[in-house]
């Protein structure tokens, strides 16, 4: 039988019973020391929760970000060969007029018509022949630049054709003349024996001309077209 001034020495009471500085686990914490009457007492102890664990990455794979954080972007190794293609609508470097460079403007066929001026190269008969050939076999690869080029193109070799025929006409019917009447005693002066060749003569210097024009009105944008040739070739 105990006295009621023996301490208490039942271990199971003594485990259970709060000490006088420690509430018991869950009550709430009376106000500190000092504090005014009447003040609220403060909420049961929390312990805050504890990290997620979070495992360190395999060697050679990227970490994950957390839930919700932005992902952050890889660096982008750099690419070897060709360049990639341009993008819809962005300037290709080199384009013409993509950095303020006018584009080239379209070819106009003015090369089928100057090449006629080789008729003033210094050999006789022969310099009109090969103005004539030259024009003429410039057709195919000065068409294939454009409407106007074509057009141009098809014009000049339509006369560089005509002129042609006719030249090489005439010089046969001069030389024809010549062989006939040369020995005749009534056939001495110029006439009727220069018929054929004052007519080549003529029809080369209309040859000159035309090429002029032509030139000119193709190097500004323009078509010539001569109705008296011979349409060897049709559009």
């Amino acid at each position: 039988m105990s006295t009621p001034d023996a301490p208490n020495t039942d271990p199971q009471q003594r485990a259970d019973a709060p000490t006088p500085d420690q509430p018991a686990y869950g009550a709430p914490v009376p106000p500190p020391y000092g504090a005014p009457y009447g003040a609220p007492a403060q909420p049961p102890y929390a312990v805050p929760p504890l990290p997620a664990y979070a495992a360190p990455p395999a060697q050679g794979v990227p970490a994950q970000p957390p839930h919700g954080a932005p992902a952050q972007p890889y660096p982008v190794a750099p690419q070897y060969g060709p360049p990639a293609a341009p993008q819809h609508g962005a300037p290709q470097y080199g384009a013409p007029g993509a950095y303020g460079y006018p584009p080239p403007k379209p070819s106009t066929g003015t090369l089928s018509w100057a090449l006629g001026f080789l008729i003033f190269i210094s050999i006789p008969f022969l310099s009109g022949i090969v103005s004539g050939v030259v024009m003429a076999s410039v057709y195919g690869s000065v068409s294939r630049k454009g409407e106007i080029a074509r057009q141009n193109a098809r014009s000049a070799a339509n006369w560089a054709l005509t002129y042609l025929t006719v030249s090489i006409a005439l010089l046969l019917v001069h030389i024809i003349v010549l062989v006939t009447f040369a020995g005749n005693d009534g056939m001495t002066g110029f006439f009727p024996l220069g018929i054929p060749i004052t007519l080549y003569f003529a029809v080369s210097i209309l040859h000159v001309v035309l090429v002029i024009i032509g030139t000119v009105k193709a190097s500004s944008g323009k078509v010539l077209r001569v109705p008296f040739a011979i349409p060897y070739i049709r559009s």
